[in-house]
């Protein structure tokens, strides 16, 4: 074979070559193009079969959006097209296992450092003023009926036809609870704000608003000055944002210093008001598992150190840890980790649920969000429930009134403690210490609280609430609680 017949067989060959890998090239990209319609034309099918789609996230623990009403005014106005494509991603099947997929295809991009989550414009802090020389003003009762309502735009309102609230006695000494038909309050579930992300946990920055701290002070003085003959006890608690994470940290993200907050709250209550002053309590234990990785609630432990705090206050021996039984509820995923959209650093780091069981009682009774009446654990087993359930351990969640009895005293000691989820952490630690403890969850119970103080002669009220829950909204559907 001559020089030139070899070159131009090897010409050939390589067009051969080329003209295969070009085939295959273009059979592969019509395979993956074909590959991907199916897939995408599957999981368009999969979504529009209705009776796939969850209407609840029990991981999220709130309802899913509903499918839109179809109106001549949002179709022009385009609501409904946005409110139908809300729809539609919030409530595709398998939603849950796709997300957690999501998160875990993230982790590949490489080491995860600090993160912000949340709208830096939306909130801007007030200027925090020195300490107050006089008391917070105290409120009209009447007149809050009323604006309760005005101002909690998504929760029914109070008003109602006043009832007797009767709590009967079992023979074994329990309480039980009254039957009476309650109308349903739709849970819109717990969500954090803006949430800055840093060493694998979560935080919710904290903003001061002036007219939601005075509001806060006025609510407590006007229950004090109701009942004045009543011990009534102030439990403000921070979050992980502000007791762990120094103060040049908190100034970067534009936050207020959360304890010069405190400091200004506390300074308008009545002198009466007794104060439990934690911040301090928890600064000193910051280095312990005090608050969730993932979640903004304290942990148990968290709130034992409280209520150490509140049995000072008080003037009683409260228990060592030691003598208490310890449940431990690994792989619990909190309100940070979903409100993050399943954020890979804290997926890294989840956390774990303890508690420590009351010594004279487990037992308690609870009225639910349908006025039924139920039976429960004050800490529960939740060792087979859903990674975001797992705080349902205390109390079985939030309910709007739970009731313990302690049939080893007969004292007539008795608490009513109003609370937001925070609280419900908090509970184990009083059962040993009173013959009745009543806890009311203030966004859901719909009874009269000061019907409750009266009939039962309640002698303590405990308001313990964390900061991000006192607002303008809050503390006026706490104080209409006792109209």
């Amino acid at each position: 074979m001559t020089m030139n017949e070899h070159s131009n067989e090897k010409k050939n060959k390589e067009k051969r070559r080329k003209s295969l890998g070009h085939g295959y090239s273009c059979r592969f990209s019509k395979g993956m193009t074909a590959a991907f319609g199916a897939a995408a034309a599957g999981l368009f099918v999969t979504g529009m079969l209705l009776p796939l789609r969850p209407t609840y996230s029990n991981a999220e623990k709130r309802s899913l959006k509903t499918f839109p009403k179809v109106s001549v005014e949002t179709v022009l106005d385009g609501r409904f097209f946005t409110d139908l494509s809300g729809w539609y991603s919030d409530t595709f099947p398998f939603r849950e296992p796709l997300l957690s997929a999501g998160s875990a295809v993230k982790t590949l991009y490489g080491i995860q450092g600090e993160a912000y989550y949340g709208n830096k414009k939306a909130v801007v802090a007030d200027e925090l003023p020195s300490e107050a020389e006089t008391p917070a003003p105290t409120l009209s009762l009447e007149d809050e009926k009323e604006t309760a309502a005005a101002t909690a735009s998504e929760v029914e309102s109070t008003e109602e036809t006043e009832q007797d609230f009767t709590v009967e006695t079992n023979p074994d000494g329990t309480m039980l609870l009254p039957d009476k038909p309650k109308e349903e309050v739709t849970l819109t579930g717990e969500q954090a704000g803006n949430i800055y992300v840093a060493n694998n946990k979560g935080y919710e920055i904290y903003y001061f608003n002036q007219e939601n701290a005075q509001i806060y002070a006025s609510m407590i003085n006007t229950v004090q000055a109701k009942f004045p003959d009543v011990n009534v006890y102030d439990m403000l608690v921070p979050n992980s944002f502000g007791v762990e994470l120094d103060k040049s940290v908190q100034g970067k993200l534009g936050s207020s210093v959360m304890e010069e907050a405190f400091t200004y709250i506390y300074s308008m209550l009545d002198k009466k008001v007794k104060k439990v002053p934690v911040f301090d309590t928890l600064k000193e234990h910051k280095n312990e598992y005090i608050y969730f990785n993932t979640d903004h609630h304290w942990t148990g432990l968290g709130a034992y150190y409280a209520y150490r705090k509140f049995c000072e206050v008080k003037g009683i021996k409260a228990h060592e840890l030691s003598e208490y039984e310890k449940l431990r509820f690994p792989g619990f995923y909190g309100t940070f980790y979903f409100a993050t959209n399943r954020s890979p650093a804290l997926k890294a780091n989840p956390d774990t649920v303890e508690a420590w069981v009351p010594i004279a009682t487990n037992e308690m009774n609870y009225v639910t969000k349908a006025g039924d009446t139920m039976k429960a654990k004050v800490v529960n087993d939740v060792s087979k429930s859903d990674a975001g359930n797992k705080y349902n351990c205390f109390l079985l969640g939030d309910n709007p009134l739970s009731v313990v009895h302690n049939s080893s005293l007969n004292d007539g000691s008795s608490i009513l403690l109003i609370k937001e989820s925070y609280g419900n952490a908090f509970v184990p630690y009083l059962v040993d210490h009173y013959e009745d403890v009543y806890v009311v969850d203030y966004r859901y119970f719909q009874d009269n609280a000061s019907k409750l103080i009266t009939q039962y002669k309640v002698q303590d009220i405990l308001f313990l609430n964390n900061v991000m829950a006192i607002g303008k909204k809050t503390s006026r559907e706490m104080l209409a609680l006792f109209r």
